[in-house]
């Protein structure tokens, strides 16, 4: 573990899974282009997700919905 992992950072972890995700952005902080295309967009003033995904995934799954909804359909 970092020596530089600050305390006052999990002074509100209640459980090891949130210690553990803590931990982790500590010691590997993302890169300058990691999450620069977010889905959905973070917006000031409204009520934002804590979960996102990238833009790639999100075209994959609209890609899944259209084919189930139209081409592969069993008349």
């Amino acid at each position: 573990m970092s020596v530089n992992f600050n305390r006052a950072i999990t002074k509100n972890c209640t459980t090891r899974k949130e210690y553990k995700i803590k931990r982790i952005k500590w010691e590997y902080p993302p890169y300058w282009d990691e999450g620069l295309y977010l889905y959905p967009r973070w917006r000031r003033g409204y009520k934002n997700p804590n979960k996102y995904v990238f833009k790639g995934q999100m075209r994959m799954w609209r890609t899944w919905k259209h084919n189930r909804k139209t081409q592969w359909k069993n008349l």
